[in-house]
């Protein structure tokens, strides 16, 4: 009686080890070169799908109206679609968030030491 394998094949193995031993040949390509051809494959490919994503998104993007603050369902919601005509138009402003401290002003420079002071000065030095 012939019994079956079970698992995976041996075929199987030597196709998914080659094609991780090709992806590895090309990291030590891509690092040799000190590129990064697997992120340059992905922009390239990302361009092609928005190049032919951009007639469709053109001709979705509705113009912009105005920011409006209305009750949808019992909810407050503030949108520029949602609220249609209708609703409070709200103003938006733009803000810089946090900000960095200032630094503290510089204290005003001392008189001129008279000679004394310089003396004193070159003395304790």
């Amino acid at each position: 009686m012939k019994k079956n394998q079970s698992g995976i094949s041996l075929v199987a193995v030597a196709i998914v080890m080659g094609v991780l031993g090709g992806a590895a040949a090309f990291a030590l390509i891509s690092m040799r070169q000190d590129r990064n051809l697997f992120a340059e494959a992905l922009n390239k490919a990302g361009a092609k799908a928005a190049a032919v994503a951009a007639p469709a998104v053109a001709t979705v993007t509705p113009p912009a109206a105005p920011m409006r603050k209305c009750v949808i369902n019992g909810r407050t919601v503030i949108s520029n679609t949602d609220c249609g005509e209708k609703g409070k138009v709200i103003a938006i402003h733009d803000s810089r968030g946090i900000e960095a401290p200032k630094e503290p002003p510089k204290p005003a420079p001392e008189a001129m030491p008279n000679a004394t002071d310089r003396a004193i000065e070159r003395a304790t030095r």
